[in-house]
């Protein structure tokens, strides 16, 4: 009895920790598509900008 119970929390111990993994992969990717679009902003200023002024 007492192996199941600790094979039980080992099992519970493994899900808790691939639920917080899955939680900071969505926040990292969240974050680098948020970063990517600011890079596309930045690239297309810097286009606008470099442009020579008749």
């Amino acid at each position: 009895m007492l192996y199941r119970w600790q094979q039980a929390q080992v099992v519970a111990e493994v899900s808790s920790a691939e639920v917080a993994r899955d939680s900071e992969v969505r926040a990292l990717r969240a974050a680098n598509k948020r970063l990517a679009q600011e890079f596309d902003i930045l690239n297309k200023a810097l286009v606008i900008f470099g442009q020579p002024t008749p």
